[in-house]
């Protein structure tokens, strides 16, 4: 079965709860987000917050350019009625992929970042045709880091992330997994995919590191209740 289908079936998932709280979907391009949002949207209500209202025909054109060529844009809001169709509409508009990476802790509490390109991150990758996500994420957490053995656990979240490759838009959607690795092992950072460090972190030391890394691995931190 096709890992984009269960991608959409999870959208479908969390849909449910959207008709009691409503939803937001997050899409980041590099530093800045997308936010689609309810219209109801406590944060709408900022004077300083940038608003794009789609017409009837969202062009979505317009607003990669406003993202890809404003420096001083953090986030746009998307007020949508029907946050889950507007989401849709916009995956659409892009080559998806998926990927999958692992949140990896060991026996002390501490967490494994790898530095790529001279920011902090987690292992992550994309995912092989007919593989299922879960092994993907095993295998580059394992490909990246050097580490064996890891313990799969829950499912923490999914993100998604824009980026332009070869002049075209792909949308990466990431399902980021809570590992475990019980056994001391010397890490050995992929050097051929352009990582310079891999480190095991402890809790209490994150702050500085997650204050030089991107907003989606702060989500995945975020959602993991960490």
């Amino acid at each position: 079965y096709s890992e984009l289908s269960l991608h959409a079936q999870f959208a479908c998932k969390v849909c449910k709860v959207n008709k009691i709280i409503g939803i937001m979907h997050k899409i980041y391009f590099e530093k800045r987000c997308l936010i689609i949002c309810p219209p109801d949207e406590p944060a709408l209500n900022d004077p300083n917050a940038i608003i794009f209202r789609a017409g009837s025909d969202l062009d979505i054109h317009t607003l990669v350019c406003m993202l890809e060529t404003s420096s001083s844009l953090d986030h746009i809001y998307m007020p949508s009625p029907d946050t889950d169709a507007t989401y849709s509409k916009i995956c659409a508009e892009f080559k998806e992929v998926n990927a999958g990476g692992g949140l990896v802790s060991n026996r002390r509490g501490d967490f494994l970042l790898i530095r790529r390109n001279g920011l902090w991150d987690l292992p992550k990758g994309h995912q092989d045709p007919g593989e299922e996500i879960s092994v993907t994420a095993l295998r580059e957490v394992e490909e990246e880091t050097g580490i064996y053995d890891l313990v799969l656990r829950n499912l923490i979240c999914i993100t998604d992330h824009c980026y332009k490759r070869d002049g075209i838009w792909h949308l990466k959607h990431t399902w980021w997994y809570d590992m475990l690795h019980n056994d001391p092992t010397d890490l050995t950072p992929q050097s051929e995919e352009d990582i310079s460090k891999a480190a095991w972190v402890a809790k209490s030391s994150l702050p500085p590191f997650l204050l030089n890394t991107y907003p989606s691995i702060n989500e995945v931190f975020r959602e993991a209740k960490i």
